[in-house]
C-alpha cells in the first residue's frame, strides 16, 4: 500500500491520490467505497482529510463521523446500527456525508487529533493461526511459546489461543467465540491452536477495551454494513477480560528488545497484522533491526500480515519480511486464506 500523507500544506492532488489508492480496500463496504470515490474529487472534504495527521487518515475520518453520528442525523439512514436497515449508497448518501463533515469539521478534527486507526479485527487470528502453527512445527517448537503482537491495539489478536476456529467442516478448539474463515488454499490445519506461555501487545497507544469510551472508538472503526464484525468485536472484548495479556506502550523498535529480555526462557512468536503498513520506511528499518537483535539472543519467528498495493494482503514468515516472498494471501479482515 502507498504511504499515507497528511498536513495543512499538502497538495490536495496528493491527498486525492492516497484516497484512490485506499479505495480498493473498501470493497467490503459499498458505503465507504462510494464515499472514497466521491471525496477524491471533492476539494472541500480533501482539505479536511489533509488535516488528519494519523495514518491512514481516511479510516480516522470515517470512524470519527460514525462516532459522532446519531439517529437524528440525516446521514444515519445509511448506517444500519442507527437506522435498523441501510439504504443503498447513492448521491443522497454522499450529499449527507459531505454536509455532516463540513458542519461538524471542528469536532471531527478534534477527535481525529487524539485517535488512531486501531481496527482490532479478531478474525485475523483465523488466517494467522495456521501459518504460525506451521512455522512453529517446522522449528520443532511443540511447547508453549511467548506471543508478541506489534501494533496490538487492544490486544484482541492475542486471544489466538483462546478462541475456536471453523474452516468449512473443520472445527478447531472450544471457546465462547468461534472465528469462521475459508481455507481456500487448502492449508494444513493444526489439531489445536498454538499454546502461549505469555501474551504481550506492543502499541504506540494501547487501547483499554474495558473503558467504554475507548471501546466505542473500536466500534466506530467497524464499517457500517458489517454487523457480524461488530458482534465479533463485542464478543472478543468480553473474552479479553478473562485472558492474561500485558500491553506495553511505546515504539516497538525500543520496547521489543526490552520486553524480550524480560520474558522467561523459551521461543518467541512475533507477529503484526495490518498495522506496520502505516509506518515510514525508516521506522520499518528500525523494527527490522530490533527483531534481528532479539533473534540473535533467543529463538524467534516473525509473521507479517500486511496489505499490498492494489488491494489485498499477504503473509510472510521472516525476520525481515519485506525481503521475503509471501507464503499466503488473505482477506484483510480474515474472511479467507489462500495460496500466494
Amino acid at each position: 500500500m502507498e504511504r499515507w500523507l497528511a498536513g495543512d500544506g499538502l497538495p490536495l492532488a496528493e491527498v486525492a491520490a492516497s484516497v484512490r489508492a485506499w479505495t480498493p480496500f473498501a470493497a467490503d463496504s459499498p458505503l465507504y467505497e462510494l464515499f472514497a470515490q466521491r471525496l477524491a474529487d471533492d476539494p472541500d472534504i480533501l482539505a479536511v482529510l489533509a488535516r488528519i495527521r494519523t495514518s491512514p487518515p481516511i479510516n480516522v475520518l470515517f470512524a470519527a463521523v460514525q462516532h459522532l453520528l446519531t439517529a437524528d442525523d440525516a446521514l444515519a439512514a445509511w448506517y444500519p446500527r442507527l437506522a435498523g436497515e441501510s439504504r443503498t449508497p447513492d448521491d443522497a448518501a454522499y450529499a449527507a456525508f459531505r454536509a455532516f463533515v463540513l458542519s461538524r469539521r471542528d469536532e471531527i478534527l478534534e477527535l481525529a487529533a487524539t485517535r488512531r486507526t486501531q481496527t482490532n479485527e479478531v478474525r485475523r487470528c483465523a488466517v494467522l493461526m495456521p501459518v504460525i502453527a506451521a512455522a512453529l512445527a517446522e522449528r520443532g517448537w511443540d511447547g508453549p511459546v511467548h506471543a508478541i503482537d506489534m501494533g496490538a491495539s487492544a490486544g484482541l489478536g492475542l486471544l489466538m489461543d483462546s478462541v475456536a476456529y471453523r474452516y468449512g467442516d473443520t472445527r478447531i478448539g472450544s471457546s465462547p467465540l468461534t472465528l469462521d474463515s475459508e481455507n481456500r488454499g487448502g492449508f494444513a490445519l493444526p489439531d489445536a491452536p498454538p499454546a502461549f506461555a505469555t501474551r504481550t501487545g506492543l502499541d504506540l497507544a494501547p487501547v483499554d477495551a474495558t473503558d467504554p469510551a475507548q471501546a466505542a472508538w473500536l466500534e466506530a472503526l467497524v464499517w457500517p454494513e458489517q454487523a457480524d464484525r461488530l458482534e465479533r468485536l463485542r464478543a472478543a472484548i468480553a473474552l479479553r477480560r478473562d485472558v492474561d495479556i500485558t500491553m506495553v506502550a511505546g515504539d516497538a523498535a525500543l520496547t521489543l528488545p526490552q520486553v524480550a529480555s524480560a520474558l522467561p526462557t523459551g521461543p518467541i512468536v512475533l507477529w503484526h497484522s495490518i498495522a506496520l503498513y502505516q509506518l515510514p520506511d525508516e521506522a520499518l528499518d528500525a523494527i527490522d533491526e530490533a527483531v534481528a537483535r532479539v533473534a540473535a539472543e533467543r529463538p524467534l519467528v516473525r509473521v507479517a500480515f500486511e496489505p499490498q498495493p492494489g488491494g489485498g494482503a499477504d503473509i510472510r514468515v521472516a525476520l525481515r519480511p519485506r525481503e521475503a516472498a509471501p507464503v499466503a494471501t488473505a482477506h484483510t479482515h480474515g474472511a479467507w486464506l489462500d495460496l500466494p
